[in-house]
């Protein structure tokens, strides 16, 4: 009998042995005895690198909780977030999905065991999205005007630089205007009415619900929308003092000008080649060639880019523990209907 397997699946498995192929590609490009002695010089210090890790993580809940108004702004709400986004990452990391794929999981917790509205969850999981792309511009704009005065960059690599982060901040602009501008309510509403299109009553009502909260998050709560940003501003920071870390525990400090310039270059990376999981092999590929320009040693980059790896594995572990939790708990009542039973 002959399995058929699902095109979803083939692009998942093409993506994958792409990542791999670039991988395998660096690494023969490389002095594996150099490599393996810059490894070693890690040590107890991986300590570090997870702390400086976990306070970017720490960031970025705070700004998801921020956009999150069913749950208070407190050090146990954001203990519980903390949780549950490592399981988003997790599969953000592992599935081919553009940093997308942990997304429903979060809404789909949030919905079943906190017992939180699915409209304001997938409202907040896309302004959540929104801020920390968008906060992205700005950290990625004071690299481009780092980068012109680093003389170790070539010029062409730093105008292939500019071109991609113009592309980028169009299309974050753009995402942002369809929530704004209520686009997809808009183009429904046109769609409904051809004849063809007459049975997205349903999907029409529930794109306006969710935008109406998605407004709510924008024109309402400004300030919550401010705060995220600044707050996932800061986790982009807190990315740069990671590399900065990481490149003086290797024995290879860097500026904080060229950790800044670097963090912004290998995260636009990440974006443009969301499709493979984890960006494997592209973001090698970006740090050998920019540690080959500021430090000389292409595979300074290549180790950095491998203790990345390492901390990502901790995540996914991490991830894979607290998500089999959710799984266990599968058949518990969500918080908000227990309370409603205590009360009654």
């Amino acid at each position: 009998m002959a399995v058929r397997i699902s095109s979803r699946l083939w692009v998942k498995l093409a993506a994958v042995l792409l990542g791999l192929g670039l991988l395998a590609l660096i690494l023969a490009n490389v002095d594996l005895a150099q490599l393996l002695d810059l490894l070693g010089r890690i040590g107890w210090g991986f300590l570090l690198v997870l702390a400086a890790a976990a306070l970017i993580f720490s960031a970025d809940v705070a700004s998801w909780l921020a956009v999150l108004p069913a749950l208070r702004f407190t050090i146990r709400e954001w203990l519980w977030l903390w949780k549950l986004r490592l399981v988003g990452e997790m599969l953000n990391v592992v599935t081919p999905l553009g940093g997308l794929g942990g997304e429903p999981a979060k809404g789909l917790i949030l919905v079943k065991h906190r017992g939180l509205d699915a409209r304001e969850t997938i409202a907040s999981l896309l302004v959540a999205r929104t801020s920390l792309l968008l906060s992205f511009l700005p950290f990625l704009g004071i690299a481009c005007i780092l980068m012109q005065r680093q003389p170790a960059l070539d010029a062409h690599m730093v105008a292939a630089i500019g071109v991609g982060a113009l592309l980028f901040a169009a299309g974050i602009l753009g995402f942002f205007l369809v929530q704004r501008l209520r686009i997809a309510s808009r183009l429904a509403s046109f769609l409904h009415r051809y004849r063809y299109a007459r049975g997205l009553e349903r999907v029409l009502s529930e794109t306006r619900a969710v935008e109406d909260e998605i407004q709510r998050l924008y024109v309402f709560a400004p300030l919550r929308f401010g705060g995220a940003l600044l707050l996932a501003f800061l986790g982009w920071l807190l990315g740069a003092l990671e590399l900065w870390v990481i490149s003086a525990l290797l024995g290879y400090p860097l500026a904080p000008a060229e950790a800044l310039v670097i963090e912004a270059t290998v995260q636009l990376v990440r974006q443009a080649t969301g499709l493979i999981p984890g960006s494997l092999g592209a973001t090698e590929g970006a740090l050998l060639l920019l540690y080959g320009a500021f430090v000389g040693e292409p595979s300074v980059g290549v180790a950095v880019a491998l203790v990345r790896r390492g901390r990502e594995l901790v995540w996914i572990a991490a991830g894979l523990a607290i998500g089999y939790g959710y799984l266990e708990m599968r058949k518990a009542r969500p918080v908000g209907l227990v309370k409603a039973s205590e009360n009654s």
